[in-house]
């Protein structure tokens, strides 16, 4: 499984769990019903990841939670963007990123 904004989704899936208990800076108890749902979705999905990728999404949370603030919602912003796509959208901006990512053409 692989997310175009991992440092960002690895900051929604960490914060969904009880210890963390915030999302986007938010106290889990100020969460609305469905972003507690997607929370706890996300928690989940995590925990069914192998060691190495919930490794992997650890060091990108930590490196997530040592940017500057405004850095961070930069990038809460950015995947908010992502998600308010429709289908069709964000599968062209996955296909260009993955492209990107292998060093080819946009």
């Amino acid at each position: 499984m692989t997310f175009p904004f991992g440092g960002a989704l690895l900051a929604v899936l960490l914060a969904a769990t009880p210890a963390v208990a915030q999302w986007g800076g938010r106290e889990w108890q100020q969460l609305s019903p469905d972003e507690q749902r997607r929370a706890w979705q996300n928690y989940r999905r995590y925990q069914q990841l192998p060691q190495q990728r919930q490794e992997l999404y650890q060091n990108r949370f930590q490196h997530f939670q040592n940017m500057p603030p405004q850095e961070q919602e930069r990038l809460r912003q950015n995947y908010q963007n992502y998600r308010n796509q429709d289908p069709a959208a964000r599968q062209q901006f996955n296909e260009r990123y993955r492209r990107w990512k292998q060093g080819g053409q946009r």
